[in-house]
């Protein structure tokens, strides 16, 4: 079968990404342009359209009255995904060499440009669940136990990463931790990719989106939480700790030269769509019915975690013996494709389209996996190894250059690792280069690989010594 050919296939259901579920929730606009003749929208950087960098043309234009409209100082469209915009903000931020604090759960995104620019990583733990494996929010109470463990004297940072809300949907309260790291003269960057459509849905009681929560720079993916295409992101800056020069000059570093236009009216389009008051009532009953699919599947006594992103249905499989890369086979096989296996829990995204038919035929398969599939009579996860506050042993930028060997996991004990190891999804490295495959990580490692085919029997490179 060739990619064309399987890109056409159809599915009983589509609960992965990207958010617009196979078209069905793409903005008019969009979906009219593509029905031109094919290939009909496929210009190149005219001086009418310009580029997210330029000075003029409708790009511009747009930017603006979105930076205006949400009160940010600018706003830059991306087309190589959340990532490409994340790692502008980053070397916005720091220069080679210097430090930025981040949680464990950033985006592998984040690690390759510190490998590639050598900035320094400080790690800081995450609260964390026994029960299903998954970080809780960030706490302000948790965020200043993370400061007293720093000596700012000896270690300077020059900004902070928060990830909100997490590929899961747990959100917790940004303003608070924003203030802090404001206290202390630090930008803050939140990957805000699973979250941009709070930023509109302010009467919902969701989370508060970053950009109202005033981080200095904010990403959102388009087609992650809301209706744009796939690679489709947006940058939205504000505050003076971030210099806008810098930022400029870190988007032409990263972004490719041949902007595709379709990806740039999608950006446009996928923002507009929610500006407009109807089609922001049809997405806000949307986000209303996912409160009542989930209620209804509680009722029913399908084990679900409560998140703060309505749009996500997380499936505790583990409660009834089941680990979650099993469950998701199973629902691959019965049509109903999902968007996240992990050893305890299954995630399934509702994205904008309608979803009334998802709950009967959820229960139906939910009761039929129940019936055929083998328990388990315990499923655990190890408390990840980490300490509150940490560094890679060796720099992340000289480890990564560094001569390196090729060896299976199982002999890597105590040796300093030259990769990152990263399943995808969720694209959240267990290591990074430069830190020490200790008995701890190394057993904690060896209990992600039980289930995930991404870690079975793999080597990795460690530096040789």
């Amino acid at each position: 079968m060739s990619i064309s050919s399987f890109l056409s296939k159809k599915f009983l259901k589509s609960l992965f990404f990207p958010a617009h579920n196979r078209g069905a929730a793409l903005p008019k606009k969009l979906v009219k342009l593509l029905k031109k003749q094919p290939g009909y929208w496929d210009l190149p950087e005219l001086p009418e359209i310009g580029s997210p960098l330029s000075q003029g043309g409708l790009i511009a234009k747009t930017q603006k009255e979105f930076s205006e409209k949400f009160g940010a100082k600018g706003c830059f469209f991306g087309v190589n995904g959340a990532s490409g915009l994340i790692q502008s903000a980053v070397i916005a931020m720091a220069n080679p060499g210097e430090n930025i604090l981040m949680p464990r759960n950033v985006h592998i995104s984040v690690i390759k440009i510190c490998a590639m620019q050598n900035i320094q990583p400080i790690f800081f733990d995450l609260d964390f669940s026994s029960e299903n494996g998954h970080y809780k929010p960030i706490t302000k109470n948790w965020l200043e136990n993370v400061f007293k463990k720093i000596n700012f004297n000896k270690k300077k940072i020059v900004g902070v990463i928060l990830v909100s809300p997490s590929y899961h949907g747990y959100a917790g309260d940004l303003g608070p931790l924003i203030d802090l790291c404001h206290q202390k003269k630090l930008p803050v960057l939140v990957d805000e990719a699973h979250g941009s459509y709070f930023l509109f849905c302010e009467n919902l009681n969701l989370p508060k989106s970053a950009l109202i929560s005033n981080a200095d720079l904010v990403v959102h993916s388009l087609h992650k939480s809301l209706n744009g295409l796939t690679q489709t992101a947006a940058l939205w800056y504000k505050g003076h700790l971030v210099n806008e020069q810098n930022l400029i000059r870190s988007i032409n570093l990263l972004q490719t030269t041949s902007t595709s236009s379709l990806l740039l009216s999608s950006c446009e389009e996928s923002i507009k769509d929610w500006l407009d008051k109807n089609s922001l009532s049809k997405y806000q009953k949307r986000i209303l019915e996912a409160k009542r699919i989930y209620k209804k599947l509680i009722q029913k006594n399908i084990p679900l975690i409560e998140t703060q992103d309505p749009l996500k249905i997380v499936l505790n499989t583990s409660k009834v013996g089941i680990d979650g890369f099993t469950a998701d086979k199973f629902f691959y096989k019965n049509g109903l494709i999902a968007e996240l296996p992990e050893m305890m829990t299954l995630t399934f995204c509702l994205g904008f389209a309608n979803q009334k038919d998802f709950l009967n035929l959820f229960e139906k398969l939910w009761n039929k996996l129940l019936l055929n599939s083998k328990k388990l009579k315990s499923l655990e996860v190890l408390q990840s190894p980490f300490k509150l506050v940490e560094a890679p042993e060796i720099q992340i930028g000289i480890a990564w250059r560094s001569e390196t060997q090729s060896i299976p996991f199982s002999q890597s004990l105590n040796k300093i690792s030259g990769d990152i190891i990263c399943p995808y999804p969720p694209g959240i490295p267990l290591l990074v280069p430069g830190e020490k495959i200790d008995v701890d990580r190394f057993n904690w490692i060896n209990n992600q690989s039980l289930c995930n085919k991404d870690l079975l029997n793999f080597n990795i490179r460690v530096i040789k010594t």
